[in-house]
C-alpha cells in the first residue's frame, strides 16, 4: 500500500498556495513531508498484520531520518528471474524505489543503482502512473512511468540479465512526443494485436486556470496511444493520429486513469479512461485489421485462484510474448485478470507455457486461435 504525502488542512491553508498572478492552488508535492509505504500480511481469515519495518520497505532520508516517499503508482513484476516479484514504486518529485524481494519477505530498496530512480540527468520527475511489460518480444523489461507535464515519460528498459535499467524514452521515440503533456494513466497493451505492446496515456492538468499562466497547458487534455511499429532494440512508438483512433478517442479530458479489457468480448482491448470533475470514457476497439489472437484466462488453486503474478508466454512470429497476470497497473486503475495476446496474421494454433506464482510451470501445446482458453496447473507440472 503506497501512501502519498503528509498533509493536512491547517498545513495547506497556511501556505496559501496559489498560481502565478492568479487564485488559490494546488500546493506543490515539495512543501509536504513525505510518507512509507506499507505491506500488509495477509494472516488468513480476514485479519492481516503490518509487516512494514521488518520488510525493510520504510525508506528515509539519510540526512533527517523523515519518509521519502511521495507516492502515486507501483506496479509488480520478476526484475531479475529468480521467482519472487519486485515492486516498482513511481514517486511524485522525489526518487522512484526499485525494490527487490529476496523472497522471505524483506525487500531492499535498490532504484538508485538500478538507474530507475531519477531521469538522465539525475533529477527526480512528477511520477504518477506506471506499467512494466516485456514489450520487445524478448527477455528485456520495460517500465513506463507517466510524468508531470514539461517533463517527458520515463521508459526505463532492462540491460542484459542484470537487474539495471537504461531510459530509452528519447532513443525510442515515446519521450519528445510526451513532454508537453500532463500524464497520469499509462498502460501497455496489443491495441492493434500485430504482436507488438502499444503504449496508451491519460492525460490532463491538475489546475483548472492553468492556460491562464501558462499558454501552452491546458487542463483538458487528449488521451494519446503510442503504436509499437518496430522489434527488438528497432522499437519505436509512433503517435496514432487523431482521425486512426477516432474522434471519441482523441476527444480532450482531465485524464486520470487507463484500463483495458475485452468488454464486447471480440478479442481485442476496449478502454476504459476515468477523469476527473466528469465521467468514464468507454471505448471500443473496433479495429479490423484481420489480425489473430489468443486470450488465456488462468484458473489457478487454493489461496491464489486468479494466479495473479503468472506469466503467460507464446512464440509467435513476432517473437516469444509474455504477459504478466497483474490487476496492479496503470493509475487508481485495475485491468482485467485474461491476459490477451496478439498473433498478427498468424492464424495457426500456439503453444502456451505459463509459469505458475508457486514456481511450477505447465506446457499447454496446439490451443486454437481467435478464443479464449481457461488453463489451469497441469498435475504433472514441472517445478
Amino acid at each position: 500500500m503506497c501512501n502519498y504525502v503528509a498533509w493536512s488542512r491547517d498545513i495547506d491553508r497556511a501556505q496559501d498556495f496559489r498560481l502565478v498572478g492568479g487564485g488559490r492552488a494546488y500546493g506543490r508535492p515539495q512543501n509536504f513531508g513525505g510518507a512509507f509505504p506499507r505491506l500488509w500480511r495477509n494472516d488468513g481469515a480476514g485479519r492481516f498484520t503490518d509487516t512494514s519495518a521488518d520488510a525493510a520497505i520504510r525508506v528515509r532520508n539519510a540526512a533527517t531520518g523523515v519518509p521519502v516517499g511521495k507516492s502515486l503508482g507501483l506496479a509488480f513484476d520478476d526484475l531479475d528471474g529468480d521467482g519472487a516479484l519486485d515492486v516498482v514504486v513511481a514517486n511524485d518529485t522525489v526518487q522512484n524505489f526499485l525494490f527487490r524481494n529476496s523472497g522471505d519477505g524483506v525487500f531492499e530498496e535498490v532504484g538508485n543503482l538500478a538507474g530507475v530512480a531519477y531521469d538522465v540527468e539525475g533529477k527526480a520527475r512528477g511520477a504518477m502512473g506506471i506499467d512494466i511489460a516485456r514489450f520487445r518480444n524478448d527477455d528485456e523489461i520495460g517500465i513506463v512511468i507517466g510524468n508531470f507535464s514539461n517533463e517527458m515519460n520515463a521508459l526505463y528498459v532492462s540491460q542484459g540479465s542484470q537487474m539495471q535499467f537504461k531510459d530509452d524514452a528519447v532513443s525510442n521515440g515515446l519521450g519528445p512526443e510526451t513532454r508537453q503533456e500532463l500524464t497520469f494513466g499509462v498502460l501497455f497493451a496489443d491495441i492493434d494485436l500485430d504482436g507488438r505492446l502499444d503504449i496508451l496515456a491519460a492525460n490532463g492538468h491538475l489546475e483548472e486556470d492553468i492556460n491562464k499562466v501558462q499558454k501552452t497547458q491546458f487542463y483538458e487534455q487528449s488521451p494519446e496511444l503510442f503504436w509499437n511499429c518496430g522489434a527488438g532494440e528497432a522499437t519505436e512508438f509512433r503517435p496514432a493520429p487523431a482521425e486512426l483512433v477516432g474522434s471519441d478517442f482523441h476527444r480532450p479530458l482531465v485524464g486520470r486513469g487507463v484500463a483495458a479489457a475485452d468488454i464486447d468480448g471480440d478479442g481485442d482491448s476496449d478502454l476504459i479512461l476515468t477523469a476527473s470533475g466528469s465521467g468514464a470514457r468507454l471505448l471500443r476497439n473496433d479495429q479490423a485489421s484481420g489480425h489473430h489472437w489468443v486470450r488465456v484466462r488462468l484458473a489457478g488453486a487454493g489461496a491464489n485462484p486468479d494466479a495473479i503474478g503468472a506469466l503467460v508466454t507464446v512464440k509467435t512470429a513476432a517473437g516469444v510474448e509474455a504477459r504478466r497476470v497483474s490487476p496492479t497497473r496503470s493509475y487508481q486503475s485495475q485491468c482485467e485478470l485474461p491476459v490477451t495476446i496478439g498473433l498478427g496474421m498468424a492464424g495457426g494454433p500456439v503453444d502456451v507455457r505459463v509459469d505458475w506464482p508457486d514456481g511450477s510451470t505447465s506446457d499447454h501445446p496446439g490451443l486454437a486461435v481467435d478464443t479464449l482458453h481457461t488453463l489451469e496447473p497441469a498435475a504433472t507440472a514441472a517445478r
